[in-house]
Protein backbone atom coordinates (compact mmCIF):
# COMPACT_ATOMS: atom_id res chain seq x y z
CA UNK A 1 0.00 0.00 0.00
CA UNK A 2 1.54 3.31 -1.07
CA UNK A 3 1.82 5.90 2.25
CA UNK A 4 -1.08 8.57 1.72
CA UNK A 5 0.45 11.85 0.79
CA UNK A 6 -0.82 15.18 2.70
CA UNK A 7 -0.49 18.36 0.84
CA UNK A 8 -0.81 21.49 2.75
CA UNK A 9 -1.57 24.73 1.57
CA UNK A 10 -2.62 27.53 3.48
CA UNK A 11 -5.84 29.53 2.73
CA UNK A 12 -4.13 33.11 1.82
CA UNK A 13 -2.39 31.35 -1.07
CA UNK A 14 -4.96 30.14 -2.51
CA UNK A 15 -7.20 33.36 -2.26
CA UNK A 16 -4.24 34.65 -3.94
CA UNK A 17 -4.08 32.66 -6.90
CA UNK A 18 -7.60 32.72 -7.39
CA UNK A 19 -7.44 36.11 -7.34
CA UNK A 20 -4.99 36.32 -10.09
CA UNK A 21 -6.28 37.35 -13.66
CA UNK A 22 -6.78 33.77 -15.86
CA UNK A 23 -3.47 33.70 -18.57
CA UNK A 24 -5.63 33.41 -21.12
CA UNK A 25 -7.73 36.80 -20.62
CA UNK A 26 -7.30 39.93 -22.30
CA UNK A 27 -5.24 42.91 -21.30
CA UNK A 28 -7.93 44.84 -19.97
CA UNK A 29 -8.71 42.17 -17.41
CA UNK A 30 -5.34 42.29 -16.39
CA UNK A 31 -4.15 44.16 -13.03
CA UNK A 32 -2.04 46.90 -13.68
CA UNK A 33 1.21 47.55 -12.99
CA UNK A 34 1.35 50.15 -10.05
CA UNK A 35 5.43 49.76 -8.54
CA UNK A 36 5.92 51.48 -5.40
CA UNK A 37 8.95 53.85 -5.10
CA UNK A 38 11.04 52.90 -1.81
CA UNK A 39 14.09 55.20 -2.73
CA UNK A 40 14.13 58.14 -4.75
CA UNK A 41 17.17 57.32 -7.32
CA UNK A 42 20.35 58.91 -7.17
CA UNK A 43 22.04 60.59 -9.91
CA UNK A 44 25.04 58.39 -11.51
CA UNK A 45 28.61 59.83 -10.54
CA UNK A 46 30.09 60.23 -13.48
CA UNK A 47 32.64 63.68 -12.89
CA UNK A 48 35.18 61.26 -10.40
CA UNK A 49 37.80 63.84 -8.61
CA UNK A 50 40.82 62.83 -9.34
CA UNK A 51 44.54 63.07 -7.22
CA UNK A 52 48.11 61.88 -8.41
CA UNK A 53 49.45 59.21 -6.48
CA UNK A 54 51.99 61.66 -5.36
CA UNK A 55 49.46 64.26 -4.16
CA UNK A 56 47.60 61.60 -2.04
CA UNK A 57 48.26 62.83 1.55
CA UNK A 58 45.52 61.61 4.24
CA UNK A 59 42.62 60.87 1.91
CA UNK A 60 43.66 57.32 2.35
CA UNK A 61 44.57 55.87 5.18
CA UNK A 62 47.58 53.03 4.95
CA UNK A 63 45.30 50.43 6.91
CA UNK A 64 42.08 51.59 4.10
CA UNK A 65 41.25 49.39 2.08
CA UNK A 66 41.30 50.82 -2.23
CA UNK A 67 39.38 48.84 -5.69
CA UNK A 68 42.16 49.21 -7.99
CA UNK A 69 42.13 48.27 -11.42
CA UNK A 70 44.27 48.63 -14.58
CA UNK A 71 42.57 49.10 -18.49
CA UNK A 72 45.44 49.10 -21.27
CA UNK A 73 47.87 49.91 -19.18
CA UNK A 74 46.41 53.08 -16.95
CA UNK A 75 45.96 52.66 -13.05
CA UNK A 76 43.54 54.07 -10.70
CA UNK A 77 42.43 53.16 -7.45
CA UNK A 78 39.34 54.14 -5.45
CA UNK A 79 39.00 54.28 -2.01
CA UNK A 80 36.62 51.64 -0.31
CA UNK A 81 35.41 54.65 1.76
CA UNK A 82 33.89 56.69 -0.70
CA UNK A 83 32.40 53.80 -2.45
CA UNK A 84 30.01 52.92 0.32
CA UNK A 85 26.97 54.54 1.31
CA UNK A 86 24.20 55.71 -0.12
CA UNK A 87 25.04 58.54 -2.54
CA UNK A 88 28.34 57.05 -3.77
CA UNK A 89 27.80 53.15 -4.95
CA UNK A 90 28.94 53.10 -8.31
CA UNK A 91 31.26 55.63 -9.59
CA UNK A 92 31.11 55.87 -13.93
CA UNK A 93 34.63 56.52 -14.84
CA UNK A 94 36.75 55.93 -18.25
CA UNK A 95 39.60 54.41 -17.65
CA UNK A 96 42.06 53.47 -20.68
CA UNK A 97 40.21 54.26 -23.55
CA UNK A 98 37.03 52.12 -21.88
CA UNK A 99 33.71 52.99 -20.21
CA UNK A 100 34.10 51.49 -16.62
CA UNK A 101 32.10 51.22 -13.69
CA UNK A 102 33.75 50.86 -9.78
CA UNK A 103 31.29 49.29 -7.56
CA UNK A 104 31.69 48.10 -4.01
Amino acid sequence: MKPLVTLFIPAALVALVAGLPDRNSSAEEKLPFRPRVLMKPFDAIVEVPLLKAADVKDEVLPNELVLGVVVNGKARAYPINQLTGPIREIINDELGGSAIAATW
